[in-house]
């Protein structure tokens, strides 16, 4: 009888998932896009804390070419701009440990190499890392070396970089910090002869597996991002190649490029892997080649010819000779499916400053959402009450009324807003498109609006619904 008990809690017990499996979900947010400029600029109080386990924060920390330590490289976005001070702030219920990334696509890969080489310099780098997230609050790191062996890098560097982690994990081990390393997960041979892969799983917490490069824009061919399939730099490839030599899954974390690659096509060739004139037009918000944010990206979309491939489960688009490769929901949720049935870690937002984090096209951090609704805690959001409009929502072109003061109104022009006022005893009337006396034209008005210079209320008279216009 006691048998035919513990067989059926068993079996109840796997009905019910209650064994049900708790994935990480990493938000990398890099701090430059403080510098990215209007509606993309991103700041500490954009991160939704509920959507993230992890903070990873990026940019601003290298290595020192002399002695090998730690070091800031970017003095007035750090510390000037007081970006550091506000780490142990992001902590909340649902993001328990924020890390920092040393290295990126902007750090040289020579100075890995040499910090690397000798044991003086490797202690001077583990002694200056331990003193940085002490000082500052921060939980663990990620590694994000590109590329060892390549990019002004030695031979020697995939062994190098074994003993980096062997070396660094027995230290994090005692302070009890999290070591994580960024990896490309492309199968090509000059990749594949960076890694030791199954001593880089073996000695690390968590391996990013990057599917995304920096040179891809400028190597002549048009390309997706992160194909599912089909394609000779497929997620489904990589994950497997890393997951049958590393033989640890539950250490895998997906990454998911949020951002747009942009290309400029030559004489119209559409089709993925058509040769193409390099990296499509710098942007007036992002001001890189070959690269625009999602949040620049989803409120012109409509005005661009988009298609889908279903193989590699990509949208891609076109407009005059420029082509973009991005992520929508669907092609996120086909990567959510895979990560869950080769039962990986989890997955890396990447990054979450080039989101849609203010709701101009949607719901606030519209792509990540769609990373949270498959491996987060549902419980962890609570229902908000919908508003009548979304700030920066420009679906199409045309002038409409503002939803606060009918005295103003806005035009939308290639997913910009234009903000105007009307005349002093006047409101904007929509079905007209201009100006009108405020009698003659019907304006539901719900808040107080204040302006500088009005009358300033105080605690007893206070309104509660107070639009305060500057």
């Amino acid at each position: 009888m006691a048998s035919f008990k513990c067989v059926l809690m068993i079996i109840i017990f796997l009905i019910c998932g209650c064994a049900a499996k708790e994935y990480n979900i990493f938000c990398q947010y890099d701090l430059a896009s403080y510098y990215f400029k209007e509606r993309s600029q991103f700041l500490d109080w954009n991160v939704d804390s509920r959507l993230c386990t992890h903070l990873v924060i990026g940019s601003g920390l290298g290595i020192d070419e002399e002695t090998g330590k730690l070091k800031i490289t970017d003095n007035n976005l750090l510390l000037e701009k007081n970006m550091l001070s506000s780490v142990k702030n992001m902590k909340s219920d649902s993001i328990k440990k924020v890390m920092f990334t040393v290295g990126g696509w902007q750090e040289e890969s020579k100075l890995f190499s040499r910090m690397t080489a000798t044991p003086n310099t490797r202690d001077n780098f583990y002694t200056s890392m331990i003193e940085f997230m002490y000082e500052w609050g921060f939980d663990g790191v990620q590694i994000d070396w590109r590329y060892p062996t390549q990019r002004g890098g030695q031979s020697e560097d995939r062994k190098n970089f074994v003993l980096l982690l062997e070396e660094l994990g027995l230290i994090f081990r005692e302070h009890k910090f999290i070591l994580m390393v960024a990896v490309l997960g492309r199968l090509n041979k000059r990749t594949l002869e960076s890694y030791n892969i199954p001593e880089i799983v073996k000695n690390s917490d968590f391996v990013h597996l990057m599917l995304h490069d920096e040179r891809d824009s400028y190597r002549l061919r048009l390309g997706y991002n992160a194909p599912l399939r089909g394609n000779e730099n497929s997620v489904t490839d990589a994950i497997n190649h890393w997951k049958r030599h590393g033989k640890s899954p539950e250490k895998l974390i997906l990454s998911i490029p949020l951002f747009v690659r942009s290309y400029t096509m030559d004489k119209n060739q559409t089709a993925v892997g058509s040769p193409c004139r390099g990296p499509g037009n710098q942007t007036m918000v992002s001001r890189r080649a070959g690269f625009m944010t999602y949040n620049e990206w989803c409120v012109q979309e409509f005005s661009w010819t988009r298609k889908f491939d279903k193989v590699a489960k990509v949208p891609y688009a076109m407009r005059g000779d420029q082509w973009v490769s991005y992520e929508n929901a669907q092609s996120i949720w086909a990567k959510m499916h895979l990560l869950q049935k080769q039962k990986m870690g989890g997955a890396m937002a990447w990054t979450i400053d080039v989101d849609d984090f203010r709701g101009a096209c949607g719901e606030r951090h519209g792509l990540l959402r769609v990373i949270f609704s498959a491996l987060g805690d549902q419980n962890a959001l609570t229902t908000e009450k919908p508003t009548t409009e979304v700030a920066g929502l420009c679906p199409h072109d045309g002038f409409w009324r503002d939803g606060w003061d009918c005295r103003l109104y806005y035009e939308c022009r290639n997913g910009e807003r234009i903000y105007y006022e009307c005349p002093e005893g006047q409101y904007f009337d929509e079905s007209q498109v201009k100006c009108r006396p405020a009698a003659e034209v019907k304006c539901d008005k719900k808040f107080v609006i204040w302006r500088p210079g009005m009358p300033v209320y105080n605690f007893k008279n206070m309104p509660i619904n107070l639009k305060i216009v500057d």
